[in-house]
């Protein structure tokens, strides 16, 4: 038969180490014998799990005491496998429970992950859309920058033009004013 250490069998039996040493301890003050290795340590085999498997369901599920589950799993007319198949329509039940509890949380998890998507493709639309429209607001604040220089430009010509035409005109007094003085005046320079 094939053995295996106190560390596998605990975890098999979903205890600690220190609970196997004595739930062991208890199978052998009661008469079961468990192999040691050369170190003196104990081995197990399959049939010695279900007996401490078959211990452990009366104790937790039937509330028996441990010294009370131990008499009763080593009398020779116990049948491990026939208590233990007792428990199996338990979990049996137990395991489609968790299994739907498995597949509505897939369920959710579907819901989430197409929720997410969405919300994704969403803020990618919002995103290229704030791109297309911060590329139109530049082009725009462009376009008036471009047409604000041009309209200084225009009224910098404009105004060197109304100077030229200031200084023609002032010409042009000077000219009638001259024009418009006595000949004698014009000869003698009074004014």
């Amino acid at each position: 038969m094939e053995r295996v250490s106190a560390k596998l069998a605990s975890e098999m039996l979903g205890f600690t180490t220190t609970n196997l040493k004595h739930y062991a301890a208890l199978l052998e003050q009661n008469g079961l014998e468990i192999y040691r290795n050369s170190r003196n340590h104990r081995e197990y085999t399959q049939n010695d799990v279900k007996i401490l498997k078959a211990m452990q369901y009366l104790n937790r599920e039937k509330s028996i005491s441990l010294d009370d589950a131990a008499i009763k799993v080593t009398s020779s007319d116990f049948d491990p496998d026939a208590l233990l198949s007792q428990q199996l329509p338990r979990v049996v039940a137990q395991n489609d429970a968790n299994i739907s509890i498995v597949k509505q949380e897939n369920d959710n998890t579907l819901r989430i992950l197409a929720e997410l998507s969405t919300i994704l493709t969403e803020q990618k639309a919002i995103r290229e859309e704030l791109l297309v429209r911060d590329k139109l607001q530049i082009e725009f604040m462009s376009t008036i920058d471009n047409k604000l220089a041009q309209q200084a430009e225009t009224m910098k010509e404009q105004a060197a033009k109304i100077e030229a035409i200031n200084m023609e005109l002032e010409t042009l007094r000077k000219k009638q004013i001259e024009k418009s003085r006595s000949f004698w005046a014009r000869l003698f320079g009074s004014k």
